[in-house]
């Protein structure tokens, strides 16, 4: 056991040639001297890589867009989808409304649309385009504001229809590099029936998902930049295409409308499916392409029970 343990020990350290895991004072130190200088170059070898790599890189936009990335492949023509606002939990597309409530503070879909608004959609008198510092550049008459002239019950004063069971929901185009949507229907496409071609607009659909949501959904209202319309939204072509950040500052504004629902059935969950048009936008209900699906619900009570409380208030009061 001694013997083992004073050959472990020799191992480690050998005095009589004074090594310490088998090399000398001198040989650690030209091996230090060889691994400090191979550290050395293989981190500036690396910077200068990185440096090559963002040299030639786009700084506001990828290199490969459009048809030469690989969103468009031979079985997946490029398509935008579409978003929809309000939505605080970004996991449900679920919009609840509780016409029962008593609470009489802001809603909380009012309250995401108010900080989706404020965030991405601002006056040109209020504030410039800023940059990764917060510090604002450029003259802000260069950004192109985007306004609804007529929101009608869309706005914020009125909790975009929140309280009073008319729900407003923002639908928008996703943003894609360099996509410059065409006006029209895609190649075999019939066509929706109630939107009818525009010379410079997409059409922006929506309808229940299935037969009995489009019976509980009710009538819709659609407020687009050129006005108001029963039928359709609308997008105009001049916002396309999205070039990308300029000098890496936000500043574009993305085209939306607002989808005011204004009797829908109360306490039934319904299914509603909104859908863009255009000559180069390709349809496709399974993967999701060109369109954007939600829920709503509205919580209220029931005609008779409504009646019941109605006619004891009444007695009450008398």
């Amino acid at each position: 056991m001694g013997s083992k343990l004073s050959g472990l020990g020799s191992a480690v350290y050998d005095s009589k040639r004074k090594q310490f895991l088998g090399r000398d004072g001198a040989g650690w130190g030209k091996l230090g001297v060889f691994y400090f200088f191979f550290y050395i170059g293989l981190a500036g070898f690396f910077c200068a890589m990185l440096a090559i790599f963002m040299a030639f890189t786009p700084r506001d936009h990828p290199r490969y867009t459009t048809d030469e990335s690989r969103m468009e492949t031979r079985s997946n023509p490029l398509a935008p989808g579409l978003g929809f606002r309000p939505q605080p939990d970004v996991d449900k597309n679920l919009i609840f409304l509780d016409k029962t409530s008593d609470n009489e503070g802001k809603s909380p879909y009012a309250e995401s649309l108010d900080q989706y608004l404020q965030i991405y959609y601002w006056k040109q008198g209020e504030r410039k385009a800023t940059n990764e510092d917060g510090e604002e550049e450029g003259d802000s008459s260069a950004v192109q504001e985007f306004n609804i002239a007529n929101p009608g019950g869309c706005v914020s004063g009125n909790d975009y229809g929140y309280k009073n069971g008319k729900p407003c929901v923002l639908v928008k185009m996703n943003k894609i590099v360099g996509f410059e949507p065409l006006p029209g229907y895609a190649p075999g496409e019939k066509g929706n029936s109630t939107c009818g071609p525009k010379p410079s607009d997409i059409a922006v659909h929506c309808q229940g998902e299935y037969p009995a949501d489009v019976d509980n959904m009710g009538p819709i209202n659609y407020m687009s930049e050129k006005g108001q319309d029963r039928k359709c939204g609308s997008l105009n072509t001049k916002w396309f295409p999205y070039h990308g950040k300029s000098d890496r500052k936000n500043v574009y504004q993305a085209p939306y409308i607002w989808v005011q629902f204004e009797q829908p059935k109360p306490n039934v969950l319904i299914n509603v499916i909104c859908r863009v048009y255009g000559q180069n936008i390709h349809y496709d209900k399974k993967t999701g392409r060109a369109l954007t699906r939600f829920q709503i619900y509205v919580k209220d009570l029931p005609q008779k029970k409504q009646r019941g409380t109605n006619s004891r208030t009444n007695a009450g009061e008398n």
